[in-house]
Formats: structure tokens, sequence, C-alpha cells
């Protein structure tokens, strides 16, 4: 096998691309997303330049070898440990950069083929993004994962801070990253299968098993784009806890204008919500696409029995192609009620910023 060391790589191109003759290739990438945040919680502003939580910034790095008609590839991310989104909060003052063992997102290999793909390593679960499917372009400035906007910021009940965040009531119960092995199957008419069994080895305090199943689907002619994902999770620990997840986008390309639809269950009492976005993008000028939305999320149960998480949001996205940037500004809105006496402040959020990747 060759050699794959920097050395070993003469031919450098402008992607940050090494490719050896063999045909072996390294390519390093990463984003910065410096990100300006204003959240108002119905008595005070709290104004920040953090981290986008929605596309956090990160550096990383895919090792490609072909082996006959399969192919064996390696990747490496991290993500720079800066203070983000989803964690500022009116009592807690982070550092603006607190790199952990947690912020090391993959460091996995995958080997594919005619029989589909295996991985092993950190990274994705089977129903890493299945909740979260959005072809309008504006994800960046905020989808259904809306705790990645201002998570941590507490509902205030009167005044005072009621110890109920934005993440702890409007959670999408999307897949996440773990140590684990994860079968993908060929593609079949544009359905895919996926099933992994993880454990959390990068944080603390947590000895469960981790399993979960999604089945893909993706389509595109010349008049529709469609994508759609069903996913199911459970977790065994001291108990077991389920969740099931599904999430689709269609678009329809002549006009650019695009549906986005989630829902998810977190079953055991954990909460549901349903999720709806309706967007345009297109392009208005030379620069690079433009896109534009408003999406509504309606949750209940979350917490407690009969509590009801509604919120809304605007959100708008420009590329500008040839210095892979993309400006964003988005603005949301929280509500949250439940069946106790307390008097809950509305919130709302806006973030501006911008994405560079190399």
């Amino acid at each position: 096998a060759p050699a794959l060391c920097l050395a070993a790589f003469p031919a450098f191109s402008e992607d940050l691309t090494f490719t050896h003759p063999s045909g072996a290739t390294v390519k390093f990438y990463g984003q910065i997303v410096p990100t300006y945040q204003s959240v108002d919680d119905g008595e005070q502003t709290y104004d920040s330049v953090v981290d986008n939580s929605n596309s956090s910034s990160r550096v990383g790095m895919w090792v490609d070898v072909p082996n006959g008609e399969n192919l064996l590839r390696f990747n490496l991310e991290v993500s720079l440990g800066l203070k983000n989104t989803a964690d500022t909060s009116q009592t807690e003052d982070e550092d603006w950069i607190d790199w952990q063992r947690t912020d090391i997102r993959k460091l996995e290999g995958v080997y594919s083929g005619n029989f589909g793909a295996i991985w092993f390593g950190q990274g994705s679960m089977a129903t890493d993004g299945a909740a979260e499917i959005d072809n309008s372009g504006t994800s960046l400035a905020g989808y259904a994962n809306l705790p990645d906007t201002a998570g941590g910021f507490e509902f205030r009940d009167g005044a005072a801070l009621s110890g109920i965040s934005i993440g702890d009531v409007f959670k999408d119960f999307d897949g996440g990253r773990r140590f684990r092995i994860r079968y993908d199957t060929p593609d079949f008419s544009g359905f895919t299968f996926s099933a992994a069994y993880g454990q959390e080895v990068l944080a603390e305090d947590d000895d469960a098993d981790y399993y979960d199943a999604a089945l893909r689907y993706a389509y595109q002619n010349d008049m529709i784009e469609a994508d759609a994902a069903l996913g199911y999770a459970w977790k065994n620990d001291e108990d077991t806890t389920e969740q099931l997840i599904a999430s689709g986008s269609l678009t329809h390309l002549p006009s650019g204008m695009n549906l986005t639809l989630a829902t998810g269950d977190g079953k055991d009492d954990a909460g549901s919500y349903g999720y709806v976005k309706l967007g345009w993008s297109g392009d208005l000028w030379d620069y690079g696409k433009t896109a534009v939305s408003i999406d509504y999320f309606d949750g209940s149960d979350y917490v407690s029995a009969g509590s009801e998480s509604k919120s809304w949001g605007v959100q708008a996205v420009q590329t500008f192609a040839e210095q892979n940037i993309d400006a964003y500004i988005g603005y949301r809105e929280f509500a949250y009620d439940d069946e106790t006496d307390a008097d809950y402040q509305d919130m709302s959020a806006f973030l501006m910023g911008m994405r560079w990747k190399f």
C-alpha cells in the first residue's frame, strides 16, 4: 500500500486536495462561522459574537484509498471548540474557546462497494440527520433543531428565571454521533437502509448502549427534487428509552419553491412535535443562490404532560459562490406554556453572520 504522507502527495489543488499517483487522495476542508446573536427573554437583551451551532466552525480531512472496485476512506473532523449559539444563556459566561474531547465530531473509517458501506469509529449513527432533512438552503439561519439558535436561554416566569430552557422544550430527537459500527445498504431505486450500534465514549458517565435504524429516500427529475427519512432509535440504560423521527423536503425546481416537513415522538412522555418550513431559492443576481424561508414548530408534552412549545421564524441566506461564503440572517420567536400557574414570557432570538468554507 502506498505511504499516505504529505510528502507523497505532490499534486496540490485549490480545494486542498493532495493526490498520489496510485489514485489515493488526502483532502483537507473546514469552515469558519462567526455569528452575531441577540436574545430577548422578555426582561433583558443579551448580545454575543459566537459560533453558529446550526453549522459549527470545524476542520477535517478525508483520506481515500481505492481498492479495486471498492473504496477505503478515513475521516477526521473536529469542531474548533468556540462558544456557540446553543451554549449562551442568562447565567453562564462560557469561555470563548474551550475545546473538549466531545468536540471530536468524527474519527472513523468506511469501506464501501457494491455491497453498501460499513462504518466504524466515532461518527454519525443511522438516524443522524433523519429529523433534519432540509433542502430550503436556509438551514444555516434556522431549521428543525431550534435549540441550536439559543438553546441555553431559560424562559422567565414573570421576572424570575424558570429553570426551563429552550433546549428542554424544543427537542427534535435527531440522532447523534457516537463510537459505533454502522451498515448502509446499496441504493435500491432511491431507497437506502441503515442500522447502527454505538456507545458514548467521549462524554463521561454514560454507559448506555445505543441502537438505531433509518430508511432514506432520494429522487430527482427535471421538475422536482425530493428527499425523506424515517428513523427509530432506542437507548438501553437502567431504563429503555425510544424515539421515532421523520422528515422530508420537496423542491419544485423550475420555480425554486420548496416545502420541508418534520415530526418526532420522544416516547415515554418525552414530548412530540411537528415542524413545517416553506421556502424559495433562486438566482436574483450573479453572486450566487438566494434563499428565503418561513417556518413553524408546534410541540407538546415536553418537561411535563400538557405543555405546549410553539415557535415561528424567518430565514435568509445569500451565497457568494466565488468566495465560498454564505451570508445569513434569521429571526425566531419562542413561546412555552404548561398546566402550572407559571406566567412564562415569550423569547426572541436574532442571528446574523457568515460561513466561509475552504
